[in-house]
């Protein structure tokens, strides 16, 4: 049940959650009916966070059918990687020096990610998305530019349930977690030239890498989050 407002707020919130962890199917269409009462909440509310969810690159719409989960295509992955290649770098720039503290963050969410991670599998998937999740928004909490960053974060989130996918179908996180490894050091360092460019290209090597398992064979059994 979802009580706390405002309640629009709340339920797009729990509808992304089940986008990224294909709770809600990419290929299908939304239950309005099952999806408010398994909410606990009223056919307005629900409407008014598909709305949003719509606005905002998450659904499609039906011609007045009602709304579609977007299909996982490998392109559409790939397209938004290469915006966030070189969006992030740019507000990593402004960002730079990187506050201490976040330092310290940053790095406990390598090390723990790094211990849960292990090779590849279907159990790393919400790990993965964790570590991608967080990297972005520690890195970026303090940019001075809102609206890169809220673009930045828009589509990380678009990207949540790809990541999820290509967990599940085998994608091995090692090399990824080492280059990130690398790009904590540049960060932690002050090199904020070399910290961008690495970013950069981080991205544009693993999103080719990874694409591929979007159309791996599904385990018998997803895991939950």
């Amino acid at each position: 049940m979802l009580h706390r407002h405002p309640l629009r707020d709340q339920v797009d919130k729990e509808i992304r959650a089940r986008l990224s962890d294909g709770r809600l199917a990419a290929g299908t269409r939304v239950n309005e009916t099952h999806l408010s009462a398994d909410l606990g909440i009223s056919r307005t509310p629900l409407r008014e966070a598909l709305l949003q969810l719509e606005a905002t690159g998450f659904l499609d719409s039906d011609m007045g059918r009602g709304f579609l989960i977007p299909d996982l295509l490998p392109g559409r992955f790939q397209d938004i990687q290469a915006v966030l290649a070189r969006l992030e770098p740019f507000a990593l720039g402004l960002t730079m020096p990187y506050p201490g503290q976040r330092v310290m963050e940053l790095n406990n969410l390598l090390v723990r990610s790094k211990l849960r991670l292990g090779g590849p599998g279907p159990q790393t998937a919400p790990t993965l998305c964790e570590l991608i999740d967080g990297w972005a928004g520690l890195l970026l909490e303090s940019c001075p530019n809102t609206l890169v960053r809220q673009d930045i974060l828009r589509l990380e989130a678009l990207s949540r349930r790809y990541w999820f996918r290509v967990a599940i179908g085998g994608f091995d996180p090692s090399a990824l977690v080492t280059s990130l490894e690398g790009m904590y050091e540049l960060v932690r360092t002050g090199q904020s030239a070399r910290a961008a460019s690495h970013w950069s290209e981080h991205t544009l090597r693993f999103s080719p890498e990874a694409a591929p398992c979007l159309t791996s064979p599904l385990p018998h059994a997803a895991p939950g989050r």
